[in-house]
């Protein structure tokens, strides 16, 4: 019996303090590494799906301009892009990631358009 004890201490050796502080300073290094470029990840995710939808509209005033010979008319924002749904130029209304709002400015002489989003400002002119 006592070799029997003796044989299964020999293989049930488990690590030392100094390997579990070596492992767990090595761990706390690469999360200090890590974590910094993590968090600006959702920021720069949502600001770029923002300038897509910004392009998007953009590109679609400007398909529908050449086809309409003008832009969509109505009296708010909503409404301009609202009959780019309807006519088919857009499937759906973008939304901006962070909930803003996309609002269409059009030159005074209306020979152009430009859009931006009431959180991000314009984006990829």
């Amino acid at each position: 019996m006592k070799k029997t004890l003796r044989f299964l201490r020999r293989d049930q050796r488990g690590f030392t303090l100094i390997e579990l502080a070596v492992t767990i300073f090595v761990i706390s290094i690469l999360i200090a590494i890590t974590l910094p470029n993590l968090r600006g990840t959702g920021d720069r995710a949502q600001k770029v799906t923002c300038e897509g939808n910004q392009r998007l509209i953009r590109a679609q005033l400007e398909t529908y301009y050449l086809t309409e010979h003008g832009y969509p008319n109505g009296l708010t924002d909503t409404d301009r892009l609202q009959q780019l749904v309807t006519q088919g130029y857009l499937q759906t209304l973008p939304s901006c990631p962070l909930g803003g709002t996309y609002h269409i400015t059009l030159s005074p002489d209306k020979s152009s358009a430009t859009v931006d989003c009431s959180k991000h400002g314009a984006l990829g002119l």
